[in-house]
């Protein structure tokens, strides 16, 4: 024990004495975070967002392929990744959109949050794809309600989805909702009919809103796709090269026979055959392969459900998740909330307590609450708790519902509108 204390001692001694070695580069770091911080808040605080309603056509009779098509076109404000230097003098950051669905007190709408200066690209590639619809920038229905929830009037859940399998595998997209019927005939149930249901049915006073935080991405996340893809097929991946002073080390040890020879693999156990795979296998192969091979996003699902006190009902919850279980497949992906963000703990230290309510769960539950609330609002990008979604599975989540989407309080392009003839004098 006397030994281990001294040894602690001269160890802090050691450390006060060359205090000058690693005290400037603690320093230095701490001013590079400081600076990186104000420089991104700064870039942050420059930027200006609009608010645009997007309005339903009143004829929708195409797939959500269509929406597929404006998220890609939408990728296009995406670049190689930013150079540093820009990073650190300038703050710059890859741009992003929010994509909301949103059902006020029984009102429903599609929301696009983008900087003003994007404004062009969505409206370009919206009216692309669905030349009646309308577009309109509208006021930021969030301040229609208080800037702090709950308090005395309002409570609320909410929680942050994330995947339950790795981002490689797909959620269950729309071409599984459309069942062939004959020649370029298909019967297609939508995927956001419950949903469009759900926030219909509102009462007064109760709102559920759905967002989905979305910024472009390049393929670097296709490389941990293939490592899942090795995994189902028996693939061995291609060990790292070894560098000059491990081959040295290793033929001495051969040559003292220190270490056996290394043995070849035949060659039937390096070659793949797909014949080998079973039915699921390479169902599952398949769609990981159409994924990766598509357009992706980093994306940042959340939804909350706010209502006053005296309407609160938990069941509106179950009605937004059960939208989300639809696309649920046993051998793809799936959403799940996230535990680090559910605003339903159990409190710290649950275990103790036959009720399984631990430590300060009413003052977590508020925190919680209070945090997702915030976090909905600022509608910032962050890198953490994110999933990869493809342009298929973001049209499957977010695009304007076909005709067979029949929800009371539905909102709808009553009319067409037709271009001004040409040669129309003008003063």
């Amino acid at each position: 024990m006397e030994l281990i204390f001294r040894a602690i001692l001269n160890g802090f001694f050691i450390l006060i004495a060359y205090w000058w070695i690693y005290a400037p580069i603690f320093l230095a770091i701490a001013v590079f975070e400081i600076w990186k911080n104000y420089v991104q808040t700064k870039y942050l605080l420059g930027l200006k967002w609009v608010v645009l309603e997007i309005k339903p056509p009143p004829d929708v009779e195409k797939s959500p392929k269509i929406a597929e098509n404006f998220f890609s076109g939408l990728h296009g404000v995406y670049s190689k990744p930013i150079k540093t230097k820009k990073m650190l003098f300038e703050g710059k950051l890859q741009d992003w959109y929010s994509f909301e669905i949103v059902g006020n007190q029984g009102d429903v709408k599609f929301y696009i949050r983008t900087l003003e200066s994007n404004r062009n690209v969505v409206e370009t590639h919206i009216f692309a794809q669905y030349p009646n619809a309308e577009i309109a920038l509208a006021d930021d229905y969030i301040y229609q309600l208080p800037e702090k929830l709950p308090d005395d009037d309002y409570d609320l859940f909410g929680a942050e989805l994330i995947f339950t399998k790795p981002d490689a595998y797909p959620i269950k997209t729309y071409p599984f909702f459309e069942e062939e019927k004959g020649k370029d005939e298909f019967a297609r149930s939508d995927p956001l009919a419950p949903l469009a249901e759900a926030l219909s049915t509102l009462g007064p006073g109760e709102h559920v809103w759905l967002q989905y935080v979305a910024r472009p991405t390049g393929d670097d996340w296709a490389k941990e796709a293939e490592k899942e893809k090795n995994k189902i097929t028996g693939k061995k991946e291609k060990p790292k090269p070894d560098n000059f002073l491990q081959k040295a080390i290793d033929q001495a040890a051969v040559s003292l026979q220190l270490m056996p020879l290394p043995v070849e693999e035949k060659k039937e156990d390096k070659e793949f055959s797909i014949q080998k795979l079973t039915s699921g296998q390479k169902f599952i192969l398949d769609q990981i392969e159409n994924k990766t091979a598509k357009l992706a996003y980093k994306v940042m699902p959340r939804f909350l459900y706010i209502a006053k006190k005296d309407v609160f009902n938990k069941s509106r919850v179950t009605n937004v998740i059960g939208m989300f279980k639809q696309l649920y497949s046993n051998n793809l992906n799936t959403f799940k909330p996230n535990s680090k963000t559910n605003t339903s703990p159990d409190g710290y230290m649950p275990w103790l307590f036959p009720s399984n309510n631990g430590f300060l769960k009413a003052q977590q539950e508020f925190k919680r609450k209070a945090n997702i609330y915030k976090k909905y609002r600022w509608r910032g990008f962050r890198e953490t708790g994110i999933v990869i979604l493809c342009t298929e599975e973001m049209a499957t989540l977010f695009h304007l519902p076909g005709l067979n989407v029949k929800a009371p309080f539905f909102p709808r392009v009553e009319s067409k509108k037709g271009q001004p003839p040409a040669g129309l004098p003008m003063k």
